[in-house]
């Protein structure tokens, strides 16, 4: 039995770790050996999670496109060194979750380093060393980004971390998949490619079983048993009942009539998915306060108790707020965090102050711009044990009272959380500080140009757009300058912020860009429209859109907010029109 190396790709969020790891253990219980090169996603060489820790790094943001490459091919060489060869014996499977096809994709097809050279410096790392079987799990980034959302949240990881790739926005992982199309294009005996957002995750379980199957019956191996985890059709999967109903809609008479249907059928899809993806009902129905929302979340709170209390950022109604004391307990990182722009509300003025304990940073973030004596009570409580978060609390005040509190703090230990509490000051005392600690804190001093206008400011947002498109975006605001303009046609290959940036925005210049990108990221142009634009022109969009894209859950959501939106306005206007009458 030959010795068998099996790579599985894809960009972050696909499923392929998953995948591995499933496929891995129905292979070790059927008897044949399987070593995982990053079980889990982890490294087995402590030399290559260092070197990946440093390209991860976003304090290196001017690290080169050269210097990145090599530094990702160091860190597979390493593994193959260490790990890949040495194991690849007689009757052992090999797996591993990325190999240097992801250096092709990252370095080449989205950074645009040229492919001679690149395939050049592979050539030496592999020393002939290919996998037997690549299997490619694709997902569309939106799928992708959500599967992230959820994740983190359920490790608990902390809200802000973002590495250097993630400067770049989501168009950059758009590149690298395209790249993984054209690779397995290449060499398509050697490339399997698994639909893992419109398969279950039984069906590419299956597709990717039966493969290895094949492949180990040539190396020589028994013949394992099937697992029949999926039966499998070549047939192309009609649209879901939910798409089909949405399409319906988009073409039906009735403006008001098909609002409120629409409504109806995307809480009902919410509520058909809860039992087997509570974790997407969660997220889908966050910042919803009506009824329907509020059922929902009751629905899967328990097991999904993070994403529910997550969701409740903004939200101000009892059942809200009930939700939050019932919760606390379990989640109290996001319940605090929920109270975030909560203001004077009483209960949630009282519940900081019974987390303050529990969970001290987050309750210092709950306060932050805020200048209120609360907001000052809340500071004092935790300053001992959240001295970092008590001074990002401070973002955008500058007041004598905030300038005291940052002066006092370290500046060396503290300087990413000092960088993050001068968003919008435009002082020279702020500019003093963000030129002393730019070199190795450059991004924080980016993040801090955040609602600034000056010269100074534009400046450096055009110096670096190139390298972190995604902050400097949302550095501009809603920003009509001319040379917000100029970053926005920078920074469009790459991040839907720029959509994010036209938010309210109803100019021509706006409505190129929305029209532009809309094919690209669907969700985020109708989203820059704003809940609250109600005009004929808003609405034909959103219609117009969803009837391109009736399966996005997401895009739907948008309308029912906008349908939400408009109903509240009347409500109101109504309750005026009476009191006036009265």
């Amino acid at each position: 039995m030959e010795p068998v190396f099996i790579d599985f790709e894809g960009i972050d969020g696909s499923g392929k770790t998953t995948l591995s790891n499933r496929i891995s253990q129905y292979l070790i219980d059927s008897g044949i050996p399987v070593h995982h090169a990053r079980d889990k996603g982890v490294f087995r060489s402590e030399i290559s999670k260092a070197i990946r820790n440093l390209t991860r790094d976003p304090r290196f943001l001017r690290m080169s496109d050269v210097t990145e490459f090599l530094l990702y091919v160091a860190r597979d060489t390493q593994m193959i060194d260490e790990y890949i060869r040495p194991k690849l014996l007689p009757g052992n499977l090999v797996f591993c979750d990325r190999y240097l096809y992801s250096a092709i994709t990252h370095s080449h097809h989205a950074r645009g380093l040229a492919r001679e050279g690149v395939d050049k410096v592979l050539e030496l790392a592999a020393r002939d060393l290919w996998p037997d079987l690549v299997i490619y799990c694709d997902v569309d980034p939106l799928t992708s980004r959500l599967r992230k959302k959820i994740q983190k949240v359920r490790d608990n990881k902390k809200a802000g971390d973002f590495g250097r790739k993630g400067l770049m926005g989501i168009g950059f992982r758009e590149d690298m998949r395209d790249g993984f199309f054209k690779l397995a294009e290449e060499d398509p005996d050697r490339w399997l490619v698994i639909d893992n957002a419109n398969s279950t995750i039984e069906e590419s379980l299956q597709r990717i079983i039966n493969r290895i199957r094949e492949v180990l019956v040539q190396k020589g191996y028994p013949e394992i048993p099937d697992p029949c985890w999926a039966e499998l059709s070549s047939e192309e999967k009609p649209l879901g009942e939910f798409a089909s109903a949405a399409l319906e809609l988009c073409d039906s008479e009735g403006e008001e009539e098909r609002r409120t249907a629409l409504t109806e059928l995307f809480y009902s899809e919410l509520d058909r998915v809860s039992e087997d993806a509570p974790g997407f009902t969660a997220l889908f129905s966050s910042g919803l306060d009506t009824p329907e929302a509020h059922a929902l979340r009751e629905k899967v709170k328990d097991r999904e108790p993070g994403v529910v209390a997550k969701g409740l950022g903004g939200l101000r109604s009892e059942e809200a707020m009930d939700l939050r004391e019932e919760l606390k307990g379990e989640v109290p990182v996001y319940v605090a965090g929920s109270l975030s722009g909560m203001g004077k509300n009483p209960r949630a003025c009282q519940l900081r102050l019974e987390l303050a304990d529990v969970v001290p940073g987050k309750i210092a973030l709950a306060v932050r711009g805020s200048d209120s004596e609360h907001a000052w009570e809340v500071r004092d409580k935790v300053r001992d044990t959240a001295a970092a978060e008590v001074l990002m609390s401070v973002r955008g005040m500058d007041t004598e009272r905030a300038w005291e509190l940052r002066k006092e703090m370290d500046k060396e230990k503290y300087a990413r959380e000092l960088l993050e509490s001068l968003g919008s000051i435009d002082t020279e005392e702020a500019w003093e500080l963000r030129d002393r600690l730019s070199d190795e804190y450059l991004p924080w001093v980016l993040l801090s140009l955040r609602g600034l206008k000056s010269d100074r400011a534009w400046e450096l947002r055009q110096e670096h757009v190139c390298r972190a498109p995604k902050i400097i975006i949302k550095t501009i605001g809603c920003s009509d300058d001319p040379r917000a303009w100029e970053i926005r046609e920078a920074s469009k290959p790459y991040a839907k912020e720029v959509l994010d940036s036209l938010s309210g925005l109803d100019s021509g210049a706006a409505w190129r860009l929305r029209l532009e990108l809309k094919d690209k990221w669907p969700n985020t142009a109708v989203s820059s429209i704003g809940a609250a634009a109600q005009s004929e022109r808003d609405w034909t969009f959103r219609w117009d859109m969803l009837r391109e894209h009736p399966g996005n859950l997401l895009l739907a959501k948008h309308l029912v907010k906008a349908h939400r939106k408009s109903l509240v306005r009347r409500a109101k206007e109504a309750a005026r029109k009476e009191s006036g009458a009265v």
